[in-house]
C-alpha cells in the first residue's frame, strides 16, 4: 500500500474494529445528501458510528480480525460501528428506515455480532435478535417461573394442612 493516506486510513480502521462490538456493512446507491442526514441522525440516535469506507481498506481491516466481509464490500459501502452488540439496535433502526422510504437507497448486506460474520439474507435478520437486556430478562423469566409454581405447590401443602388442623379445631376438639 504506497500511499501514506491509505496506511492512516487503514490503521484507523483497524483500531476502530479491533475496539468495536458489533458493526453492519451497509451498501448504499444514489443517496442524497438528505437521506445520508437522516439515516446518520436515526444511527446517532441509537449510539452507533457511521462511517464510508473503502472497501479495500476495509477488506484488509476485517482480515486482521480473521474475519471474510469481501463478499459484500462491492460497490459504494458504509460501515455502522457499535459498542457490544449496539449492531442490534442500528440494523432496527435502519429496518425502520428502509420500510418507510418508497425507494430506499440503502441496504444491510452484511454486519458481524459478537466476532460472527453476517452476509446477504442473514445480515438483514440482525434486526431480530435481541438484545443482551432482553436475552437476561428472558433467562431470568424461565428460572423464575419453575421457582415460582414450586413455591406455590409448598405454599398450598402447608395451607392445607393448617385449614385441616382448623378444622379438626373448629369441629370440637372431642378427642
Amino acid at each position: 500500500m504506497p500511499n501514506l493516506v491509505n496506511q492512516i486510513l487503514l490503521g484507523e480502521l483497524e483500531r476502530e474494529f479491533q475496539k468495536m462490538g458489533s458493526c453492519l456493512v451497509v451498501s448504499f446507491d444514489k443517496l442524497q445528501p438528505e437521506q445520508d442526514l437522516a439515516i446518520r441522525g436515526k444511527l446517532r440516535e441509537v449510539g452507533v458510528r457511521y462511517r464510508v469506507v473503502r472497501n479495500r481498506l476495509a477488506s484488509k481491516a476485517f482480515a486482521k480480525l480473521k474475519l471474510d466481509l469481501d463478499p459484500v464490500l462491492t460497490g459504494r459501502c458504509a460501515i455502522a460501528i457499535a459498542d457490544k452488540e449496539g449492531a442490534i439496535g442500528a440494523a432496527k433502526a435502519l429496518r425502520e428506515y428502509i420500510k418507510k422510504a418508497k425507494a430506499s437507497p440503502i441496504q444491510i448486506v452484511g454486519g458481524v455480532v459478537e466476532g460472527t460474520a453476517y452476509l446477504g439474507a442473514a445480515a438483514q435478520t440482525i434486526a431480530d435478535l435481541p438484545d443482551r437486556a432482553t436475552v437476561q430478562t428472558m433467562i431470568a423469566q424461565a428460572v423464575s417461573g419453575p421457582a415460582r409454581s414450586m413455591a406455590s405447590l409448598l405454599n398450598a401443602v402447608a395451607g392445607g394442612l393448617a385449614r385441616c388442623i382448623q378444622a379438626r379445631v373448629d369441629k370440637g376438639g372431642e378427642a
